[in-house]
């Protein structure tokens, strides 16, 4: 018989349930068998047992009245699902978006309005613009006597460097 072995961690564990005959057959074996072999053992287990027993002699405390009330009430409380919408800031998160959308919206037409307008209208001082570095140059050009004069002059190469640059 080895005096000193002792129960492992898990067997320790255990041992309520083997004293209360709810450890199942094979764990309860095991047990058995350490407690054969070992005095050390036994002795823990006399000492839980003696635990439990002067448990018992300790009065068992008596819950108040409302305590199953209350207990009952918690419970409700805790069964009660979360909803979003029943939130005090749900209401004022709502309307705080309800509004960005709107804004968001009256903005966007707006752009789309004046980039429709812009694009698919006609716009007469668009040309003008366009045409606004001939036309301000246009006395020039006015003195210019016909197309095969400025052709005669580009042949010549006499504004050779204007030619390069423009």
């Amino acid at each position: 018989m080895e005096k000193t072995l002792r129960l492992s961690a898990d067997q320790r564990e255990d041992l309520v349930a083997y004293l209360d005959g709810e450890l199942p057959d094979q764990k309860a074996q095991l047990i058995d068998q350490v407690l054969a072999r070992s005095e050390v053992a036994r002795h823990e287990v006399e000492a839980l047992a003696r635990t439990w027993e002067m448990l018992d002699v300790l009065p068992t405390p008596k819950a108040p009245p409302e305590f199953t009330e209350r207990t009952m009430t918690t419970l409700k409380v805790g069964e009660t699902p979360f909803v979003l919408a029943e939130q005090a800031w749900f209401g004022v998160l709502k309307q705080v978006a309800v509004v960005t959308v709107w804004v968001a919206a009256i903005g966007l037409s707006g752009w789309f309005g004046f980039k429709a307008t812009n694009q698919w209208m006609s716009n007469p001082t668009r040309q003008l613009l366009e045409d606004l570095p001939t036309l301000q140059k246009l006395d020039q050009f006015q003195e210019v006597e016909s197309k095969d004069f400025l052709e005669r002059l580009q042949k010549s190469q006499l504004f050779h460097e204007t030619s390069e640059k423009g």
